[in-house]
């Protein structure tokens, strides 16, 4: 009995042995996708947040002081140029300018006096009736009067352009900001807020700024397909405030040319058309200057995963072992890293699963 209990614990621990083998060897590594890489055209976008400004603010305040008699707009409100918009009280000005017409004319019937006296004298003189010494007196006075006449009519016109100054009209067309007066108020050019702003309906500029270890991207921004792009091209985005991309393009005028030393960046400023004032002063929103990069190559970022701030990434081996590897990128392009360094073409990368797998690891590579 002790004998066959004994044979049937061997047989068992036979077949035990027998079907563990066999499972191992039928057990295969674990299927994933992966992808042979090749280079490729990209473009990426540099973002930049801007603070968006109508071409021509104007800030409207008055030249001459007096009470505000009249506000003939509202705010908000779309203005054309040469339109009033406030009137002050114009009752002083007007008596100045009477006042110095009136003195102008005194002036004037005083030059005329005096021409006449030396149109009196000069054929006196010429007959030796009387010194030349007196005419030459009436020569001055007519010298003096022409002087005051002069003086007169200064006056004159200076109190006509003030009193054009209470009507305060557009100088350009746009939309009037928030009205800071009231009918009423005591106004004048010493005032610290202008009475109101226009927004003109010309062009927005986008001014932003960026630190200069970015400059790269941007002169690569200057580049499609290693050709120039003419200064000028209108092929700068722009995003709103409220996420949409805004309809028009916009092209790169102006840099300030000099880096900050306080804050290491450098100020530029993109020009976007704006022909239904679709964008207002003041606004916000982000600039996208694109930067195609010919012959690169490109990873779906889901392939990838980051630790203590590096890229890494699953690289198949010949044996089909797997090995992580630390990639610089340079930017996104759709759901893709632009990759720099740490890939090459015809590597074969894992771009499925990378959270689960450690250096060594043998898969069974999928296309």
């Amino acid at each position: 009995m002790k004998r066959i209990l004994i044979g049937m614990i061997l047989i068992s621990s036979l077949s035990f042995v027998s079907c563990k083998s066999k499972t191992e060897a039928v057990q295969t590594p674990p299927e994933y996708k992966t992808r042979q890489l090749d280079t490729t055209t990209a473009v990426v976008y540099a973002e930049y947040s801007a603070v968006l400004q109508s071409e021509a603010v104007v800030e409207i305040r008055p030249k001459v002081s007096g009470y505000l008699s009249k506000i003939a707009i509202n705010e908000g409100q779309w203005v054309n140029k040469g339109a009033l918009l406030f009137q002050i009280d114009d009752a002083d000005y007007q008596q100045k300018v009477n006042s110095a017409k009136a003195g102008m004319q005194s002036a004037r019937a005083g030059r005329d006096n005096a021409l006449l006296e030396v149109k009196k004298l000069t054929p006196l003189v010429e007959k030796g009736i009387i010194s030349e010494f007196e005419l030459e007196t009436k020569k001055g006075n007519l010298e003096a009067a022409e002087a005051a006449l002069a003086q007169a009519e200064a006056a004159y016109e200076d109190a006509r352009i003030n009193l054009g100054y209470t009507s305060i009209t557009a100088p350009t067309s746009g939309v009037l900001s928030r009205i800071e007066v009231r009918v009423g108020s005591l106004v004048g050019p010493s005032g610290s807020a202008p009475l109101t702003t226009i927004s003109g309906d010309g062009d927005v500029y986008a001014y932003f700024s960026f630190d200069e270890k970015n400059l790269a991207p941007l002169r690569r921004a200057r580049y499609n397909s290693g050709e120039h792009n003419p200064a000028g091209k209108s092929n700068i985005g722009l995003l709103l405030a409220d996420g949409q991309e805004y309809s028009h393009k916009g092209k790169m005028e102006s840099a300030s040319g000099i880096i900050d030393r306080t804050t290491g960046s450098i100020q530029l400023k993109v020009v976007f058309p704006n022909p239904d004032n679709e964008i207002l002063s003041g606004s916000s929103g982000v600039v996208r200057i694109p930067a195609t990069y010919p012959g690169c190559i490109t990873v779906p970022q889901n392939a990838t995963y980051e630790l203590q701030d590096k890229i890494m990434i699953f690289v198949v081996n010949q044996d089909n072992s797997v090995t992580r590897k630390i990639i610089t990128v340079e930017g996104t392009s759709g759901k893709d890293y632009v990759v720099s360094s740490g890939l090459q073409r015809g590597d074969r990368i894992v771009i499925e699963g990378a959270d689960k797998l450690k250096d060594g690891t043998v898969i069974t590579p999928k296309e």
